[in-house]
């Protein structure tokens, strides 16, 4: 006859440890996966005496997020010295924004800080093409 005596369950203290430890790194995980802090949609600091960024999103269009989402790391980059704006195709200012230079969602519209357009980019492709670009505005 063999011995199946029950194998001795984790202790109370090393279950809530395991717990802590789950519930801390999901913590952790949602926290990194979280968007960056809003890109303004104030549209007046065009010409505000700094280079800006402007790109046009529609909430409609993957193209938008897309192209918001190949900016970040250059906004992380150059966050000081130029300003990142979204034209928002949800708002007035962003339509006639978008209707005034003759773009869509997913355009990018580099600024001199005296607020004469330097030039747009329509769909961009990568976050390196659009960082050189930026470096030709500056």
């Amino acid at each position: 006859m063999t011995n199946t005596a029950p194998k001795n369950p984790l202790a109370p203290w090393k279950k809530g440890l395991i717990y802590f430890i789950v519930l801390g790194l999901s913590a952790v995980l949602i926290w990194t996966q979280l968007p960056q802090s809003p890109y303004p949609t104030d549209l007046n600091r065009v010409g505000a005496g700094k280079p800006a960024v402007v790109l046009i999103y529609d909430s409609n269009s993957a193209g938008g997020m897309m192209v918001m989402e190949l900016l970040a790391p250059i906004r992380d980059e150059y966050g000081d010295q130029v300003e990142f704006l979204v034209a928002s195709m949800g708002l007035p200012d962003g339509r006639n924004f978008a209707k005034h230079y003759g773009i869509s969602s997913g355009a990018v519209v580099f600024f001199s800080a005296d607020a004469s357009q330097y030039f747009t980019v329509r769909a961009p492709e990568s976050t390196e093409g659009l960082r050189k670009e930026l470096k030709k505005a500056l």
